[in-house]
This record gives C-alpha cells, sequence and structure tokens, in this order.
C-alpha cells in the first residue's frame, strides 16, 4: 500500500529499533524525532537520517512538549524498560491524545497494563517465535 501523507513521528529511544524505525521513517520522509538519554547513541542513526535528535529523558513531560508531542501523528517506544515503555505510552495516548502509539514491550506479561488504553505493543519474543515457526514449519497467517 501506497502512502502520500507525510507522518509527524516520535521515536522515544534510540537503540537498535529505534534507530532502525526513525531511519526507515526518514528515509521515507517523514518528520521524525527521536528522544534518547544518552546522545552517544545518536551514532546509531544513518548518516542519510534526515530527523532531529534530542537528548533527554522520554518520560519527562518537558522533553515531550519540547519536541511537539502535541502535534505529533505517531509516537513509537522503545526504550530497554518495558515500566518506562508503558508510562510514556500512556502519556502519549492519555495526555496528548496522539492517534497512533506504539510501545515495545520485552515481557507479553505487562500487556495486561495497556489492554484497555489503544495503545498497541510489538513484543520481539512473540514476533520472533511467529517467524520461526513460520519458516521451520512453513506456517502461513
Amino acid at each position: 500500500m501506497k502512502k502520500d501523507r507525510k507522518d509527524t513521528v516520535l521515536v522515544v529511544g534510540c537503540g537498535r529499533f529505534g534507530s532502525t524505525v526513525a531511519n526507515r521513517l526518514s528515509e521515507k520522509n517523514n518528520n521524525v524525532t527521536i528522544i534518547d538519554i544518552d546522545q552517544s547513541n545518536f551514532r546509531k542513526l544513518s548518516p542519510s537520517y534526515g530527523g532531529l535528535t534530542k537528548e533527554g529523558d522520554g518520560g519527562d513531560i518537558d522533553i515531550l512538549e519540547s519536541v511537539g508531542i502535541e502535534k505529533t501523528d505517531i509516537v513509537i517506544v522503545a526504550t530497554d524498560d518495558d515500566d518506562t515503555n508503558i508510562m510514556v505510552g500512556e502519556i502519549a495516548k492519555d495526555i496528548y491524545k496522539v492517534d497512533e502509539v506504539v510501545v515495545r514491550l520485552f515481557d507479553p506479561s505487562k500487556d495486561v497494563c495497556l489492554s484497555r488504553t489503544g495503545v498497541k505493543v510489538i513484543y520481539p519474543a512473540v514476533l520472533s517465535y511467529n517467524e520461526f515457526e513460520r519458516l521451520a514449519y512453513g506456517e502461513e497467517e
């Protein structure tokens, strides 16, 4: 599906996943901003990354407001801490009414925290198992 609309995207966490998402969305000419508490993590962004970077705590309301969360179409939360990801996801959805909020959680049992919030969740362990099953057993979804 081809998309004509350019989204304003905020990525919280510039680890392997967050930087990959930010790079790819930037390549598609979306307006991307990425926040990370450690400025050295921005080295993971590709030289062609055309978005903005902001050093700071993505759970800090002042930091979120400084990057314009209130005008953001999509928030992707991918720090290394599930509890932080849940909190930032809820802030984006409940306080700032961001349309699309996607949170990465390592522990699938924590999905209960977001079950009725409208926040979408990615579980790397579940995705990896599903891909293993598809490759090993030829299962098609």
